[in-house]
């Protein structure tokens, strides 16, 4: 079986199972949530999104363009996505399909990367979904005006730069996963990581005090820089993202090393 057949076969599980679907109706709901609390309070702090360091201050929306602006900055990502990433592995390690596969392909390299492919593609999914339930929230709540080409482009543009950390998110999962052999204990070490990483990017700019972007490394303060990357310096842009590259270099050569000799008995 090659490479696109298990894709395929992935795809097809994640479709059936339930722990994808109900992450993806819950950042749906959050969203139309988030909007109905906004409007009802008068003010932009009645919504539930995630705020970090490279997040905008929340308003009133002035209409339904800045309504899906604001869910990309907090409600969109990055705190969604990064669940969504924590489903796909529970839903792929309970099910046992990494272990069956490890057991029947003779070239498990092709296991890892399918599965960091798949879990991309549902990263990919997720944010095409909640923009279109974004904007039509954004349209009932706060009227039609805002939705310009600038913003269509930003968005596009937006996605095309969060690849990395779609990557990077799914990837390092994929690879403790594989050490763990147990989604609790994976999803347990993600999420703390996920609480450490900034310390580390903060220890990383106290020995570089003039390399400022470093404190935006994080993966938090890297998806809500995405979402507004043209009020960041370009430099501050590329840096993150060629930080984020060469992470990902970094952990998919681990995880492919890791999945090649992982012992499954």
């Amino acid at each position: 079986m090659d490479l696109k057949n298990i894709i395929r076969a992935d795809v097809y599980r994640l479709k059936r199972g339930s722990a994808v679907r109900n992450v993806l109706l819950a950042g749906m709901t959050i969203i139309l949530i988030t909007g109905m609390n906004m409007l009802n309070s008068g003010s932009g702090f009645g919504g539930v999104g995630v705020q970090s360091t490279a997040s905008a201050a929340r308003s009133l929306p002035a209409n339904g363009g800045a309504f899906v602006q604001q869910m990309r900055d907090d409600g969109l990502f990055p705190f969604f996505i990064l669940t969504f990433a924590v489903a796909i592995l529970g839903a792929d390690y309970s099910a046992g399909t990494i272990r069956n596969s490890l057991s029947y392909f003779v070239d498990r390299k092709q296991v890892y990367l399918a599965k960091c492919i798949t879990g991309v593609l549902c990263c990919f999914t997720y944010t095409v979904c909640c923009l279109f339930v974004s904007a039509v929230a954004g349209i009932i709540l706060f009227g039609f005006g805002g939705f310009t080409f600038g913003l269509l482009l930003r968005m596009m543009i937006q996605i095309v730069l969060s690849v990395p950390l779609y990557i990077g998110m799914i990837a390092i999962g994929y690879l403790l996963l594989v050490f763990s052999k147990k989604t609790s204990i994976t999803i347990a070490a993600y999420l703390i990581g996920l609480i450490v990483f900034p310390s580390v990017t903060y220890q990383l700019y106290q020995l570089f005090p003039k390399a400022e972007w470093l404190k935006l490394c994080d993966p938090l303060s890297s998806f809500s820089m995405m979402a507004r990357f043209w009020d960041f310096p370009f430099l501050y842009v590329g840096l993150v993202l060629l930080f984020w590259m060469v992470l990902d270099g970094l952990i998919l050569y681990l995880g492919l090393r890791s999945y090649s000799k992982s012992d499954i008995t």
